[in-house]
């Protein structure tokens, strides 16, 4: 029984985007957006360097925007989600409460792009080249690499291969799909000496990059180490401050923000194309972006192609949703998950001189993307005092980007944090921290 309602689910599962169409024409609903997304997950659960259990999972959604005219001057839109074991009449009724719903929306009036109708496109990277599980085992591989230390470990860890097959097609007669992998995970470290310390880590790569996979967890179980030494939080004072990791990806997300479309034309963002962003007197090093996606194309079906977003200082593109593109005069680029933000001269280790408090973990650390001020709370900074490195913890920083973004430092190494290429660490001057 339950293998021939499998069978009957595969059936509808093939015709479900020629269901979703007629239902669509039979409602009248003459603009859409469908997006078909089409996941294989392999998971790999790990206690220590033990595998303790693995899986296969399988998920096909459509996602389908529903958008609708409210006179000349206004267009009103709904999102919805289809699945595969919905019949015709569900279906039909999900999609005309979006058409209504969307009644009630008073956007200003656009027109969906014109995007791409072609043939597929297949991921290119190694992961395409392997199945699922074997990806899953090469990064276990990695991770563990340099786990043989005596005091800490990674305790356990989580790590997800996926192959998402997506196919976009839109009233504007875009038909675009594409091949894509992922090799994504979380993990915790844990030192025991004078304490029993644990910190969650996480990662997310299109590539299997599995050196730099291997130093993130042996630099997370060394973390562990100097958080089980720290005792006190740094002196309230001013420090030249050093931000590394995640940190340095949400304190760059102000200039992603800021060259959105939908920021400036809402006027929450004073950016402005070929303006200097970063300020007229930069004495530090240049902040230089360049958009990259991990998929060839937005949910609209927009090619997204490599695109010089900041070139030393200067906003050259803006990027985002694309009818607010529209409203602003210019020609949609699209919506891209990932950037290239290139790094400075100054090695990681130079960076980190006398005096200087290098701060690794934050218990949360969030960027106000309109304001710039930044913000949080200490978990674990070191503090460079001759050839002593002290470990500390507690206090908290705040810094507004506009105050030290024309006198920051871009370390010259590199690092993958969720898509997004970023300097490892960035250094500013003369920093207040809130501490003992």
């Amino acid at each position: 029984m339950q293998s021939k309602i499998r069978i009957r689910l595969l059936e509808r599962r093939k015709g479900m985007l020629d269901l979703i169409l007629k239902v669509l024409k039979d409602n009248n609903i003459n603009e859409y957006i469908i997006n078909e997304n089409k996941e294989e997950i392999f998971e790999l659960y790990m206690i220590k360097k033990a595998v303790d259990m693995n899986r296969k999972k399988n998920i096909t959604i459509y996602t389908v925007t529903v958008l609708r005219d409210n006179g000349n001057e206004f267009k009103g839109s709904s999102v919805v989600k289809i699945y595969p074991s919905m019949d015709e009449d569900e279906i039909s009724t999900v999609l005309k409460d979006a058409y209504y719903a969307a009644s009630f929306v008073k956007n200003k009036s656009y027109n969906l792009p014109v995007g791409y109708n072609g043939e597929k496109v297949y991921d290119k990277s190694s992961l395409a080249n392997m199945e699922l599980e074997e990806i899953a085992y090469k990064a276990k591989d990695a991770l563990y690499k340099y786990d043989d230390f005596e005091h800490g470990c990674i305790n356990s860890s989580e790590i997800f291969a996926s192959r998402v097959n997506t196919r976009i097609i839109t009233s504007n007669n875009v038909d675009a799909a594409y091949e894509k992998y992922k090799i994504s995970g979380e993990f915790v470290t844990q030192w025991v000496e004078n304490s029993d310390v644990e910190i969650f880590n996480m990662f997310s790569y299109d590539d299997l990059k599995e050196e730099e996979l291997s130093l993130m967890g042996k630099e997370a179980i060394i973390n562990a180490g100097y958080r089980d030494r720290s005792k006190d939080a740094p002196e309230t004072g001013e420090y030249d401050v050093i931000l590394c990791g995640s940190s340095v990806h949400e304190f760059f997300g102000y200039y992603l923000a800021n060259s959105r479309t939908d920021m400036i034309y809402q006027k929450y963002s004073n950016f402005r194309l070929g303006e200097n962003v970063q300020g007229t007197d930069i004495k530090g090093d240049k902040v230089n972006i360049t958009l990259k996606s991990s998929v060839p194309f937005s949910n609209e079906g927009i090619v997204l192609k490599d695109t010089k977003l900041i070139e030393d200082g200067v906003l050259k593109a803006i990027h985002g949703p694309y009818n607010f593109a529209q409203y602003l005069g210019i020609e949609p680029i699209g919506s891209f998950d990932g950037a290239v933000i290139q790094g400075g001269s100054t090695s990681e280790k130079d960076m980190f001189s006398d005096g200087t408090l290098k701060i690794i973990r934050f218990s949360d650390f969030q960027m106000d993307e309109v304001t710039g001020d930044c913000f949080g709370e200490i978990r674990l900074s070191l503090l460079k005092k001759g050839d002593k490195i002290i470990p500390l913890t507690g206090g908290s920083v705040t810094i507004n980007i506009n105050d030290v973004k024309e006198n920051m430092t871009f370390s010259k190494e590199t690092q993958d944090d969720r898509g997004v290429i970023i300097p490892k660490c960035i250094k500013f001057k003369n920093v207040n921290i809130a501490g003992k």
